[in-house]
């Protein structure tokens, strides 16, 4: 494997990126040696510490749901800017990185924020599924999550709606500038979720070969 490569997950907060498609992916990757490790990086740890530390609501302002709101839209683009440089530092021949975050602005989330090196050696992988099943999730979680006392945050529907609820997927999709492949989740059941990931796992198998992953 020539350099590190990197898997970017994209869509809607609750379409299954970490709970579904990151660790079935993540687990068949390294089964079949395309990679000894697949760390995940999720943006949102890095929004979660502003959220707690803007104790003057200067760039977010809390929701009547329990949820947050961005007021600085600059966030966004400097989360990014700080996950690509996390990403740098962790460039291993072995590992097959996962990235992940929410934008409806994708292509210039990933062109204006993102070194060439990362995307030059990456498949972007873009979940499509309805906005409605994705907010269900999103609260489902965040009830699960409390009551096992965790701190889960809740992306508030207020942002859900002003942020997510429509975005350029379309467009990413096309962009000869980015390897691009759908997960196709418009049921909202998972019911593709195998035959797209086998398709993306063939798609791997062509780009990497186990006996170069550096032992």
């Amino acid at each position: 494997m020539a350099g590190c490569f990197h898997l970017f997950l994209l869509g809607t907060p609750g379409v299954g990126k970490s709970e579904v498609f990151y660790p079935t992916l993540s687990e068949q990757i390294v089964r079949e040696g395309l990679a000894r490790e697949t760390p995940r990086i999720d943006d949102f740890p890095k929004l979660w510490n502003i959220f707690q530390t803007d104790r003057e609501y200067k760039r977010c302002r809390r929701t009547a749901d329990g949820g947050y709101k961005v007021t600085d839209q600059s966030i966004w683009d400097e989360i990014l800017k700080e996950v690509n440089r996390d990403v740098l530092k962790m460039q291993d021949d072995s590992r097959v990185i996962f990235i992940e975050f929410s934008r409806p602005n994708m292509v210039h989330s990933l062109t204006a924020n993102f070194s060439p090196e990362i995307l030059k050696r990456s498949l972007v992988l873009y979940a499509l599924c309805p906005f409605d099943v994705c907010w269900k999730r999103n609260v489902a979680r965040h009830k699960a999550a409390k009551k096992e006392g965790g701190d889960d945050h809740l992306v508030s529907r207020e942002e859900m709606e002003n942020t997510y609820a429509s975005d350029d997927h379309d467009t990413l999709l096309r962009d000869p500038r980015l390897n691009t492949m759908l997960i196709d989740d418009s049921s909202g059941d998972y019911s593709k979720w195998e035959a797209d990931k086998a398709n993306i796992m063939a798609r791997l198998r062509a780009i990497l070969s186990p006996e170069t992953v550096r032992r």
